[in-house]
């Protein structure tokens, strides 16, 4: 669980700790100290105290709430690089970060440090958009099957009974749908959650919408939560959370988890060679 924002301590916990006791692993918890790239890394120990403040933090939360977790400091010229050191070093399983959602800078999906850590995670990975800091109780998942949203699935089977959070599971069509295509769209809905293997009761809903991001974003304001599996476009550039993620992240007004799992070292290098 990398940290970051002081602020994001309590919800980042949240999910981390009921996702490591689901897969049963230890929770830590790591901030990076960035050191000027004009110095070597051993003289990051002057900058540590930066970070310390935040790991005490982070350390006090989870004992309020009698949740074991290490801590740690990771150094290293560049955010990314010590957030992917951290996970390389713990042999973590799953990661569970915080981001803003999106990024103004051209060429940039969610910023450096996000899109460098979504192209070369080591592991299965979530990262929250948060823009709520209590637990979500209503949850919008829009989904249509891929190895992604079963790990999305596989998150919302531990996430929801430990949060008491309700579950609507979507399918975007096009606006002025007839009876019948509204009619094989949750039908194709109902099917791609029995693949799925939710176990907890799943609401469905049909939405109609010109853009399936946009359709999304604002049936979202009835929610507190968005869960989705990254997609598959269609160059290698694009293969890190896909675009429909990515506008739903910006412009939905409730948080947004989205999730990818690993894929295996190779893949993860073809990433890293034509990205």
């Amino acid at each position: 669980m990398p940290l970051h924002n002081p602020d994001h301590i309590g919800i980042l916990l949240d999910y981390a700790e009921v996702i490591a006791e689901a897969r049963e692993k230890a929770l830590v918890g790591f901030s990076v100290v960035e050191v000027p790239r004009q110095l070597p890394i051993h003289q990051g120990l002057r900058f540590t105290h930066h970070r310390e403040g935040l790991l005490r933090a982070a350390r006090q939360e989870a004992r309020d709430r009698n949740i074991e977790i290490e801590t740690d400091l990771m150094v290293a010229h560049k955010a990314s690089d010590g957030i992917l050191s951290g996970a390389s070093r713990y042999g973590a399983d799953f990661m569970v970060m915080g981001w803003k959602g999106y990024t103004d800078t051209r060429d940039r999906i969610f910023g450096e440090v996000a899109d460098q850590v979504i192209r070369n995670s080591p592991c299965d990975l979530a990262m929250l958009k948060v823009e709520n800091r209590e637990r979500p109780k209503r949850c919008l998942f829009p989904t249509t099957g891929g190895p992604h949203n079963r790990l999305a699935a596989e998150v919302l089977n531990v996430l929801a009974p430990a949060f008491g959070m309700s579950v609507t599971a979507c399918y975007v069509v096009k606006p002025n749908a007839s009876k019948a295509q509204l009619a094989r769209a949750d039908k194709r809905l109902g099917k791609t959650l029995d693949r799925l293997e939710l176990d907890l009761p799943v609401n469905r809903k049909v939405i109609e919408s010109p853009s399936i991001a946009g359709g999304i974003a604002k049936e979202s304001v009835e929610y507190d939560l968005v869960v989705l599996g990254s997609t598959r476009d269609r160059f290698i550039r694009q293969l890190m959370f896909g675009e429909i993620p990515t506008k739903v992240a910006r412009y939905s007004p409730a948080s947004v988890l989205v999730v990818r799992r690993y894929e295996g070292r190779m893949r993860s290098l073809l990433k890293q060679a034509f990205g």
